[in-house]
């Protein structure tokens, strides 16, 4: 890419030229530093577009710890915790900055804007396949993993990956496929489910057909501990589903 510099001085608005080549890049600058802002522990990030959402300049509270800074992939919005719970769940959030402070003031900033799971990679995020509704669009070479402990019902984001029903989960708890009038899932989209609670889980489906494979059973399926199955989209609502400890 070429842009348009500056000249040797003197020039004509050179401001100007400096200011279109900040607009041409100001998407790479989405969630970046703002560095006028920065005051002790108060971290301050410019807005931009980002994933379809309009964000706007802010600013956030930094702790006297390791914060980790992520985007929530649903919505754009910002938020940092001491925690890496969130900024180890790639699936629903993309990682921004890891940055230490001690004393009220920051003394190490890492940047994972342009990493594998950061919000400038890919299309905001390829660790999603996009907006999960195109079969064709390039994939994992895993089964990335999603782990809900409790309800849950699934988004377009989980195409292609595995939901984790974890040990401890509990009991009664029901992994849902959305219906196409909720979630257009395109023909061939997988949804893999793994049960590793010692507690069966339900895979249900909101009223579109979910049919056991080999079988005419339709409906809520049971899927119990340690087992795997996986639902495939045939029809625009229809699936069959199959696996090992289905029933």
């Amino acid at each position: 890419m070429s842009l348009q510099q500056i000249q040797t001085p003197p020039q004509s608005l050179a401001e100007e030229v400096v200011n279109r080549n900040f607009q041409t890049l100001e998407a790479f600058a989405t969630y970046g530093q703002r560095q006028e802002m920065h005051s002790g522990l108060t971290w301050g990030y410019y807005g931009g577009r980002w994933g379809g959402f309009s964000v706007a300049d802010g600013t956030l509270t930094l702790s006297n710890a390791t914060n980790y800074v992520v985007v929530q992939r649903s919505d754009g919005a910002i938020s940092t915790s001491t925690t890496n719970t969130n900024w180890n769940n790639t699936s629903s959030y993309a990682r921004v900055y890891q940055i230490t402070a001690s004393g009220g003031v920051v003394t190490a900033v890492q940047d994972h804007r342009a990493g594998p799971a950061g919000v400038h990679y890919g299309d905001a995020g390829s660790l999603t396949q996009g907006d999960g509704l195109d079969v064709d669009a390039a994939g994992f070479r895993g089964i990335p993993q999603n782990s809900q402990s409790g309800n849950y019902t699934c988004v377009a984001a989980d195409a292609g990956k595995h939901i984790l029903h974890p040990s401890g989960g509990g009991s009664g708890d029901t992994i849902t496929i959305p219906s196409n009038a909720s979630v257009a899932y395109e023909i061939g989209t997988t949804l893999t489910m793994v049960n590793a609670d010692s507690n069966s889980v339900s895979i249900a489906i909101t009223s579109d057909t979910l049919t056991q494979a080999g079988t005419t059973n339709t409906g809520t399926r049971t899927l119990a501990q340690n087992g795997v199955a996986t639902a495939i989209k045939v029809t625009s609502t229809g699936w069959i589903i199959s696996g090992t400890g289905l029933t």
